[in-house]
């Protein structure tokens, strides 16, 4: 009987265990600017994969303020990889560390996607600005998925930008 009962547990840890084939298939990092002011974020941090964080970088601004987010997608993975979405966008959220809720067109301030291949080793970026208008918490990611990633999973990078008025730090 405690053969069966331990011979269970393990198996339930089995089973809840972080799965070894969710490891980062591509390296992303984001990168944002306004003036003198930068964040940058990396997938390399686990930050929030385990949703046991709900910190991610952050940075403040006063509305208006003109940002540039420059970000580059490496694929790490060793095999080539066909229809990888990469997708960025900006989009307002109510709280710091808020998971990413769906795109409704009206909180999007900025969205970029496109679908292309990787050879193992190459890599993709962009730059692109951006202004949010109103005080208020915008998440900003990049994020790479690809069809052969039909578990779900996803590599990102990811930072809260705070909009309040009179600040900008």
């Amino acid at each position: 009987m405690h053969i069966r009962i331990s011979a269970a547990l393990v198996l339930l840890m089995l089973i809840s265990a972080p799965r070894r084939g969710s490891a980062n298939t591509f390296n992303i990092t984001l990168t944002v600017a306004a003036g003198d002011h930068k964040q940058t974020a990396s997938s390399a941090v686990d930050i929030a994969k385990d949703h046991s964080s709900p910190v991610r970088p952050a940075m403040q601004a006063a509305p208006g303020q003109r940002f540039t987010a420059r970000w580059k997608v490496t694929c790490i993975g060793k095999e080539p990889l066909k229809d990888v979405l990469v997708h960025f966008y900006v989009v307002r959220i109510d709280k710091l560390g808020q998971a990413p809720p769906a795109l409704e067109p009206q909180e999007v301030v900025i969205e970029s996607a496109q679908t292309m291949d990787f050879a193992a080793g190459s890599t993709t970026s962009a730059e692109l600005q951006f202004k949010p208008d109103h005080a208020g918490i915008y998440l900003i990611r990049v994020e790479a998925q690809g069809a052969a990633d039909g578990d779900g999973h996803e590599d990102f990078a990811a930072l809260d930008l705070v909009v309040k008025e009179g600040e900008s730090k």
